[in-house]
């Protein structure tokens, strides 16, 4: 009997094993600005976009979560995989040692991971109070504290975190191009700055834009038919996957087309969302979503949808379209991102399993 429990508890205490890792894929819609991390080299990029070409403008070292995998269940000490958006800067004080000066709360979990039942919250990028080579976090990303400091005014709400296993492939294979500037430092490459959303060049990203439950309950089974419960890496580990043919240009025509459903208050634009995933995804049931969007038909004025700055990114088993929004309410203005998440149903048609509004 106490050999029993003894092993019992040994295999309680046992971490649970890593699910599939992913590998990011690009679309030709890419954002003019964002932030991948390659968790496998320990690698953050910042990516622009000119022309339909990413290219790296800088790369920082990187730490992740002490355990490997794509995080599950709140306290699995995994750092999650997927499209993320910066919400907001943490104001309260931090453990300097632990955080540094400066820390960014993001999105997780996003409605595709609440699809899939992963648990947990307060997944930041912070930096450390020390250096942090040789560290590992409780699931957040953390660069060196003067590297964050350094790319503070490009942090706004609304900032596209892309957090892979693998990045590899253009533009993640090229050459970095530290190696032939005097003087450069082997952690980072120059930056140009990016242009705005809307055309200006103010520092502000195109797309741009609670201390950590560092532990994050085992992820509930998938409704049949789910696209997220067959979602595996469509290529090995060391390459990018493309971005499945044609799949961009679906999602593409499916936004603009929410976009003329809300511009003109139609009632169509309830049948783009997946009734059966959105109440789970969302947190919201199907009837106040409706409620919801109903009231701000009426109450929304000068309703702005960027329709030229759509940009499309790939998640491990869903997409993300995200674009600017702004809109009048009360005599009060306001401006944000919008970011709507899709999902194939069974017959291939996206549709919206979440969305995220990102006021900056």
């Amino acid at each position: 009997m106490f050999r029993l429990l003894f092993l019992l508890l040994f295999c309680l205490t046992l971490p649970l094993p890593a699910a599939a890792s992913w590998t990011a894929r690009l679309s030709s819609h890419s954002p003019e600005y964002f932030l991948a991390a390659d968790k496998s080299r320990k690698l953050l990029f910042q990516v622009e976009t000119e022309g339909g070409a990413p290219s790296v403008t800088r790369q920082f070292e990187c730490i992740h979560g002490r355990l490997e995998g794509d995080k599950q269940k709140e306290g699995d000490l995994r750092t999650p995989e997927g499209v993320y958006f910066i919400t907001h800067k943490i104001t309260q004080k931090l453990d300097f040692m632990e955080y540094g000066p400066h820390a960014f709360n993001l999105n997780y979990p996003n409605p595709a991971d609440r699809l899939r039942g992963k648990t947990g919250s307060g997944i930041w990028l912070h930096s450390k109070g020390q250096p942090i080579t040789g560290l590992t976090t409780r699931g957040c990303m953390a660069i060196d504290q003067y590297e964050l400091t350094d790319l503070l005014h490009l942090l706004a709400p609304g900032t596209p975190v892309v957090i892979a296993e693998h990045l590899e492939g253009s533009p993640f294979l090229l050459p970095s191009p530290l190696a032939s500037l005097p003087g450069s430092s082997s952690k980072e490459a120059p930056l140009s700055g990016p242009s705005g959303m809307n055309g200006t060049n103010d520092g502000v990203p195109s797309l741009p834009a609670t201390p950590p439950s560092t532990d994050e309950t085992l992820p509930e089974p998938l409704p049949a038919g789910s696209e997220l419960a067959a979602a595996q890496p469509s290529s090995p580990a060391g390459t990018l996957s493309p971005a499945p043919s044609g799949d961009d240009e679906k999602v593409l025509r499916q936004t603009l087309l929410w976009m003329d459903n809300r511009q003109h208050n139609s009632e169509e634009i309830f049948n783009m969302y997946d009734r059966q995933n959105y109440p789970r995804a969302s947190r919201e049931k199907f009837s106040s979503l409706r409620k919801r969007m109903r009231s701000d038909f009426r109450r929304q004025e000068d309703l702005f949808l960027d329709r030229e700055g759509i940009r499309l990114l790939a998640g491990p088993g869903y997409w993300v379209s995200c674009f600017i929004k702004s809109y009048q309410r009360k005599g009060v203005y306001h401006h944000g991102v919008q970011a709507l998440y899709w999902m194939p149903d069974k017959e291939g048609e996206f549709r919206i399993i979440g969305e995220v509004w990102i006021n900056n």
